[in-house]
């Protein structure tokens, strides 16, 4: 008689809503980095700044993964901001990766987590421009997580998130984050971010006007690797019981950005 094993009701829902993830963005491979080996074009460039340290056999599946330090600072943690070209120009696009904050992991008030771009980004408190714009996300307290963006509505701060985030992480647990960002029609508020964690909704913002211009340089051009504690104020750093600055830990592995959103 065949062996028949029956799942947990809500691992069934995980895992089929992680299947329909993949299943709607099986586009092109723009952009990919898996770390192994560390020899990778963006593990190149990150491996052996001070806040970076290789991790092999560290990943979510004993693969290869990066280690990163966030350091505390009077702005909150070291920033560690790169971009990475895409290998062509998209209207919409996916960006997925895993991460683990260690057990010890300090989410204080906030920071920055990765996303995407045009050729000419717009972050770090920048005004706006019609040729720039970016879709990152946020982490918050308590491992909640949000969008957080930088659009053409100038009613609001110039890089902003939703007021209510949602719990998203664990600390000591991988998890596996993806970003969908559809690029608006210029002139249009058709725009759409949305975040999800472990194949779960967490965060999502439609009819946006990311770009106010019509280019193929204001289209999704750009992954922006961006993570620290931040803010810009003591407030957000990483403390120890003393109350002096102290450095927290997370890992990262399997970047990868396809085309396509739906």
């Amino acid at each position: 008689m065949p062996f028949k094993m029956k799942l947990p009701k809500a691992l069934v829902i995980t895992i089929a809503a992680s299947l329909s993830l993949l299943s709607s963005s099986s586009g092109e491979v723009l952009f990919e980095e898996t770390f192994e080996g560390g020899n990778g074009r963006l593990a190149k460039r990150l491996i052996g700044k001070k806040q970076v340290t290789f991790a092999p056999g560290k990943g979510p599946d004993g693969s290869d993964a990066i280690k990163v330090a966030y350091i505390g600072t009077g702005k909150g943690s070291d920033r560690i901001v790169m971009g990475e070209d895409l290998s062509k120009a998209v209207q919409a696009a996916t960006l997925s990766f895993d991460v683990m904050f260690d057990e010890d992991f300090q989410w204080v008030k906030g920071g920055k987590l990765h996303g995407l771009g045009p050729k000419k980004p717009v972050t770090g408190g920048a005004p706006r421009r019609p040729d720039g714009w970016s879709a990152r996300m946020m982490f918050k307290e308590d491992g909640r997580l949000t969008y957080y963006v930088y659009d053409q509505d100038g009613r609001k701060k110039p890089g902003h998130a939703e007021n209510r985030p949602r719990k998203a992480f664990k600390a000591g647990k991988w998890h596996n984050v993806v970003c969908k960002v559809i690029v608006n029609d210029a002139g249009e508020k058709n725009g759409k971010v949305e975040v999800f964690v472990d194949g779960r909704s967490i965060s999502r913002m439609t009819k946006i006007e990311l770009r106010g211009e019509n280019s193929p340089e204001t289209l999704i051009t750009h992954f922006i690797f961006a993570t620290f504690h931040g803010g810009g104020s003591p407030d957000w750093a990483p403390k120890d019981s003393s109350g002096k600055y102290t450095t927290v830990y997370a890992y990262y592995d399997n970047f990868k950005v396809v085309e396509g959103a739906d």
